[in-house]
């Protein structure tokens, strides 16, 4: 059975021979240890932060993504992992950033002057904005944002796809390939405090603010189920350890119909829907499963999330992707610990199907590569159906 037909008959809630594996992200060290080489593989920042910015301001953007891609399709391979998740495009015309400090970067928007702050910080490996016009403005540069979103009408030759077309071509053959589409909510942002705050003082802005990215978005997913994407993720988060960013009512308000127009137009192409996202979301799964997602993707078990629970509440209605703790067993180990709580995840989530085995998030650069590469060793040992509960 190939990767792609093992994967399939799992979102599908039907036994394959073996239960597939799928990773959101893979940092270094792992890729660089599984590849024995420098990579360009997954959501670091020296990867996403300070290379792309180098090759922004040296004017070789292009070859850095197909240095990238090119990568992590090699290291996909080399791990023998059933699903590829993050095919999608990448801007045409990106925008440069200026260096104004070691680690810290300035990208500013030649139309609306709007600009924000980036800092790399190289001791954990995050890259991330740390100011922001829209943080320093509130409310009032969201609503210049908001208008020239409003003015700009979405167009494919914006967007450069070869990246989505070389994953299709070279992975989709044998394993699935998933395009990427959420709902972008402004609480992930350095702003978020005023997103927040424009849910109850401002609803209609934030309605438009949501609409504008959400236009965008629709248009870019269906060049990408087009081209023949298999699924499509969404990796919004949407909580913390204690619960959602926001109220259910606000997600219910928000969120949910909106993201009921991706997983729509992914449905009307036969593919499903994976919801990433990290904490506690025990008051959102009844609206998620009502706006059509398809399955749930990290389950994080410091955040009360436990996926045995959940395989019995809404087994039947989500395939559930997780859950080998990438916080603390992942990263401690021992090798013995890592094997036992794989057993222990796959008997819990495995039987009947609609399930996939990951860490509970990503391999991020925490990550021990030997304990990680001991996670799918031991699923492939017992990893077969019938599974033995």
């Amino acid at each position: 059975m190939s990767s792609r037909e093992r994967a399939k008959l799992a979102f599908a809630h039907q036994e394959p021979d073996r239960v597939p594996t799928f990773e959101l992200s893979i940092d270094n060290p792992t890729a660089s240890h599984v590849l024995g080489r420098p990579t360009l593989c997954g959501f670091g920042g020296q990867v996403r932060g300070v290379a792309r910015n180098q090759a922004l301001i040296e004017g070789r953007i292009e070859t850095y993504h197909e240095q990238r891609v090119a990568d992590e399709i090699a290291l996909w391979r080399a791990l023998d992992l059933d699903v590829y998740p993050n095919a999608y495009p990448v801007p045409c015309d990106p925008l440069v950033p200026e260096q104004i400090d070691d680690n810290v970067w300035r990208f500013t928007d030649p139309i609306t002057s709007q600009w924000r702050i980036c800092r790399y910080s190289p001791k954990s490996d995050a890259y991330d904005e740390i100011d922001s016009s829209l943080r320093q403005g509130g409310l009032a540069e969201l609503e210049r944002l908001t208008e020239a979103l409003e003015a700009a009408e979405p167009s494919l030759a914006d967007w450069d796809f070869e990246p989505v077309d070389t994953f299709i071509r070279e992975l989709g053959p044998e394993r699935l390939v998933m395009g990427v589409a959420d709902v972008e909510i402004g609480s992930t942002f350095c702003w978020a405090e005023h997103f927040l705050i424009g849910l109850i003082k401002t609803p209609e802005l934030i309605h438009r603010y949501l609409d504008a990215r959400l236009s965008t978005t629709l248009v870019l997913l269906e060049a990408m189920l087009e081209r023949g994407v298999d699924g499509v993720h969404g990796g919004y988060d949407w909580a913390s350890a204690r619960g959602p960013m926001f109220s259910p009512r606000h997600f219910d308000e928000f969120v949910f119909h909106r993201l009921k127009r991706i997983t729509d137009l992914c449905h009307r192409h036969d593919v499903p829907y994976v919801k990433h996202t990290d904490g506690n979301i025990d008051l959102l799964l009844d609206g998620m499963v009502e706006a059509g997602v398809d399955a749930f993707q990290a389950i994080e078990p410091r955040a009360g999330m436990d996926i045995a629970q959940l395989k019995r509440d809404y087994g039947d209605r989500l395939t559930l992707i997780g859950n080998v703790d990438c916080s603390t067993v992942l990263v401690d180990g021992p090798v013995e610990a890592v094997r036992a709580q794989t057993k222990e995840v796959i008997r819990a989530a495995a039987p009947g199907g609609g399930y996939l085995l990951s860490t509970s998030n990503s391999v991020h650069p925490g990550v021990e590569p030997t304990y990680y590469l001991a996670m799918l060793e031991t699923a492939r040992q017992v990893g077969r159906y019938p599974i033995r509960t």
